[in-house]
């Protein structure tokens, strides 16, 4: 008696544990994850998404009080020379922290709202890049990465840096 009440309920707990799994793999398999090749192919994709700006645009733009710039380069290379007014979120903590109050105490700023002009810039324009890219996945509207990145803007201006 008590294995024919057993069975069915077994049965019907590996059959729902069935599914459940099935259903899980199922819905990785159709995921919007997109994998590339290198990261050379994940830039120039994010580069097809994002705004760039050139060195000479971004040098009538950058002393503007309304805007926010960040160098998403490591504090060490931050330290070696930044743009005026740059604060340093490095690329890896970047969604973490731009939302943060202590981030911008320095710089005398509350931290962006989704709408401001914020300017991102690393050593070359790869980082940067796809940190615009994922400030634009969180929402942010008026984002722009600096062409060629620090380096292009070191080259062009070797006297304007902090």
């Amino acid at each position: 008696m008590i294995h024919k009440i057993i069975t069915p309920k077994l049965t019907i707990v590996f059959l729902l544990l069935f599914l459940f799994v099935s259903y899980t793999v199922e819905s990785q398999n159709k995921s919007d994850l997109v994998v590339y090749e290198n990261v050379d192919q994940m830039v120039a994709a994010a580069k097809k998404v994002i705004t760039e700006i050139a060195p000479d645009d971004f040098k009538n733009t950058y002393t503007r009080n309304d805007i926010f710039i960040i160098d998403v380069r490591t504090s060490t290379e931050n330290r070696a020379g930044a743009v005026p007014g740059a604060v340093n979120i490095p690329r890896g903590m970047l969604e973490f922290r731009i939302g943060m109050e202590e981030t911008w105490e320095d710089s005398g700023k509350n931290p962006p709202k989704k709408t401001d002009s914020i300017f991102v810039y690393c050593s070359t324009g790869g980082r940067g890049s796809l940190s615009a890219k994922a400030l634009m996945q969180l929402g942010y509207t008026n984002v722009q990465s600096l062409q060629g990145g620090w380096n292009a803007w070191n080259e062009a201006y070797p006297d304007i840096k902090e």
